[in-house]
């Protein structure tokens, strides 16, 4: 077998796993690193490859997890940690988090002089380490007390919102905060406002944008009657129940569904039910129906501005 074909094996078997290929003799690296340079393939890491036009296809956190998976057959003694972790995981967070495309793992020590750019190290004393899917990671508390010391509220709150949803216990990793003397005032906050009812991540970074805001938080998944479907029932994604008896709703990503139906009549299929659905929803007493999108989130001076509008209050 030649070198090429030794290679397009490896790729064929890397891909079929859901990880990367990487180079185990002088002669396979050789021929990947000649692929590499004429643009066939990727390396996102230091003799780590994929084509690159299945590597195109990838999100950020595909790419992470391929590259996590080859590293752990390269190097089985490695704990992935911190957001490579929550991303093996499958936590919910926005792909921008794997800007710079670092892989993070557990060590005792600090960095080391040969260790690549994109390798970042968490130093623990004691590592408390389980098995996923062949691939060695952090236990998930471990997990989400590094994701909330290493990112903002807006950032973490989705991987705890995830893990919650999981039937993670997330005060687990306020209780280990503490137990390792470190400041838990950041974790502590994301403990107490972690929600499994949050749907996804887009839901979870829109409400960590409201409280970071200053906004009451809402009611998640606040059930209203549905007259077509007596036997189920509406799900607002947000809603505030107000003094006074005020009732706004809260709604992320109203235009997916028109997106996802493209069709002519299939938008105004998704317009009518649209409609009908909030006349039903003012004829149970809400007063305002707020709609925004991820470009919303994404400028928070927007989702501001929709709230105030809607004379959602903040936090005194």
């Amino acid at each position: 077998m030649t070198g090429s074909q030794d290679v397009a094996a490896m790729l064929d078997t890397a891909q079929a796993q859901r990880r990367c290929a990487y180079g185990t003799t002088p002669v396979v690296r050789r021929a990947l690193q000649r692929q590499a340079a004429r643009g066939i393939l990727a390396r996102p890491y230091r003799n780590i490859y994929a084509r690159a036009a299945y590597w195109d296809t990838l999100n950020a956190k595909d790419r992470s997890n391929h590259v996590a998976r080859a590293l752990a057959q390269l190097h089985p003694s490695w704990v992935f940690a911190g957001l490579t972790a929550a991303t093996l995981y499958g936590f919910d967070h926005a792909y921008a988090l794997h800007r710079g495309n670092a892989i993070l793992i557990a060590s005792a020590f600090g960095a080391r002089a040969h260790d690549h750019p994109g390798l970042v190290r968490i130093r623990m004393r004691d590592i408390p380490a389980v098995r996923l899917d062949g691939v060695t990671v952090t236990a998930p508390e471990r997990t989400l007390l590094d994701c909330g010391l290493r990112h903002r509220f807006h950032e973490a709150l989705p991987i705890f919102d995830s893990a919650a949803r999981q039937g993670v216990d997330v005060t687990a990793a306020l209780a280990l905060c503490r137990r390792l003397r470190i400041d838990s005032t950041a974790i502590a906050l994301l403990v107490s406002y972690t929600d499994p009812l949050s749907e996804n991540g887009g839901e979870s970074w829109a409400r960590a944008v409201m409280i970071e805001r200053g906004f009451i938080a809402p009611k998640l998944q606040y059930p209203f009657v549905n007259p077509d479907k007596p036997s189920g029932s509406y799900r607002a994604d947000f809603a505030w129940l107000l003094p006074g008896g005020r009732i706004v709703v809260g709604e992320y990503d109203g235009m997916g569904k028109y997106i996802a139906t493209p069709s002519r009549s299939s938008i105004q299929a998704a317009v009518h039910a649209e409609r009908r659905r909030e006349d039903h929803l003012r004829s149970q007493g809400v007063d305002a129906i707020v709609r925004f999108e991820f470009e919303d989130i994404s400028h928070p001076d927007r989702l501001e501005r929709k709230l105030l509008g809607a004379d959602i209050p903040k936090r005194r």
